[in-house]
């Protein structure tokens, strides 16, 4: 069956690898050519572009979409409870990972919202939340303010961003053995800002759990500046311990400035970072890279880095996530200045040398059946097809939040426009839905998280923050 495929396709690509048993590879085309897509005739799996004689069906059917808004009777808990940035999937629950409700220096909170797949997606009875922001017990160390998150077989883990002017490196814990999702025990917290070494102001932008032993925080900083400071916990010893902790500062690997990252994958071995900025409007595409079985984690030798920043005549700079599809390693395209989104995707095939450029491939598809396709924020694979989270096609005057769900076949030549479709889930279920960061997948559902979108520019693009929670069905 579709779904027993999916998920073993799933496990190498590492996000709940405890749950899962197996892997299947993907196929595609290493070509370097230009950039460019083609109109090539490559089999798109039925979903190939735009037809108006054709009927709607599978990725591109309304009807395979859904949407949900839940409501809380808590009014305080309601009011808070919006702007998510990230899920991550237990094998029952899926948790929506808390950011921002309003002004971006002031309004983070930490309302961890939680859906049951087992129950109906559009029931408010589905759906929990939880104020977890007060975890430490300490006003002047709230736990808010996240950015994605990883699942070790028991506990899921909230990568720490940013409590409003100053980015924070405060860890938050939700043991899923414990005493029930709203019950204040089953909830912990170590602030990792109090270990030699941690800049104080830090944040970091995604988790990924090895499948063994480590998670892995993503080391980011702010558009303004950026820090190489990696972050890694073991997971058989304890959170509270300063010992269960590692630092190592990985700014300057293979004579190249490694700092500025948002997100990473794990392909069964390596630990990818996904370039962004390392500093001010200094975008970049220095790809680095962990070898899990190398030296350890504070030896140099276990580390390596690519300039990716010019691949195939294109300007491969500024991503936003990273997924692995079993062979390839494809980051998210996002921004490459601070006026203008791009859809420049970036992939390495795994199979072949980190640090030759032959190993690496571009396609640029920012108008893929006819709806603009570029601005995203992390990506999912289902087995088969890579979804790219839709955010923002521009940031200029106030940024254009939009909902373009890109989708690569995998089976498909990546540099043939039919490997690619795209749907707009604008307006889902009755709902405005535009504007997510992050997702994940659960073996039958992609999931889309709600952050921030914006109509009135007189918002600043900063205060329409959402909780419009978004979902495509794979295999009706």
């Amino acid at each position: 069956m579709r779904k027993e495929r999916v998920l073993a396709g799933l496990a190498l690509g590492l996000v709940v690898s405890l749950l899962l048993a197996a892997c299947s590879g993907s196929t595609g085309e290493n070509d370097h050519d230009a950039g460019n897509v083609t109109d090539g005739n490559a089999d798109a799996g039925g979903d190939g572009p735009a037809d108006e004689d054709l009927p709607v069906s599978g990725f591109k059917d309304p009807a395979n979409w859904s949407a949900h808004a839940p409501t809380f009777t808590d009014q305080a808990l309601s009011a808070k409870a919006r702007g998510y940035y990230g899920a991550v999937f237990d094998g029952r629950y899926v948790y929506y990972v808390p950011c921002r409700n309003g002004n971006r220096t002031t309004d983070f909170h930490g309302v961890v919202l939680r859906f049951d797949t087992q129950a109906d997606f559009t029931s408010d009875a589905a759906w929990d939340a939880y104020d977890a922001g007060d975890t430490l017990g300490d006003p002047a160390r709230p736990t808010v303010g996240y950015a994605g998150g990883a699942f070790d077989g028991r506990h899921v883990y909230f990568a720490p961003y940013i409590d409003g002017s100053v980015r924070h490196a405060r860890v938050l814990v939700y043991d899923t053995q414990g005493a029930g999702f709203t019950a204040s025990s089953s909830w912990s917290a170590f602030d990792a800002g109090t270990l030699p070494g941690m800049p104080a102001n830090s944040g970091y932008d995604g988790a990924v759990y090895d499948g063994q032993r480590y998670v892995y925080f993503v080391p980011y900083g702010d558009q303004s500046f950026a820090h190489g400071i990696a972050l890694r916990y073991d997971t058989s010893a304890g959170l509270s311990s300063p010992a269960s902790w590692e630092l190592y500062d990985v700014g300057a690997i293979d004579g190249l400035v490694t700092k500025g990252y948002y997100g990473g994958t794990f392909d069964g071995r390596y630990l990818y970072f996904a370039p962004f900025s390392n500093g001010g409007d200094t975008f970049h595409g220095n790809v680095l890279r962990f070898d899990t079985r190398g030296g350890g984690f504070s030896s140099p030798d276990s580390w390596s880095a690519f300039d990716a920043s010019s691949v195939d005549g294109l300007s491969t700079i500024g991503y936003k996530g990273a997924v692995f599809d079993g062979r390839y390693v494809t980051f998210v395209p996002f921004r490459d200045d601070l006026s203008s989104q791009h859809a420049r995707v970036l992939r390495y095939d795994t199979t072949a040398a980190f640090d030759s450029a032959v190993s690496w491939s571009a396609a640029d598809v920012p108008d893929v059946d006819g709806l603009v396709t570029k601005g995203y924020v992390g990506a999912e694979f289902d087995g088969r097809y890579v979804y790219f989270i839709p955010y923002q096609q521009d940031a200029s005057p106030y940024g254009t939040f939009h909902a373009n769900v890109l989708r690569f076949d995998t089976q498909g030549d990546f540099k043939a426009r039919s490997a690619w479709s795209a749907f707009d889930a604008g307006e889902t279920g009755g709902l405005k839905t535009k504007g997510m960061k992050y997702g994940c997948f659960d073996g039958s559902y992609v999931y889309f998280v709600p952050y921030n979108f914006n109509d009135d520019p007189a918002n600043n693009g900063h205060m329409t923050y959402s909780r419009r929670a978004v979902r495509y069905r794979i295999d009706p």
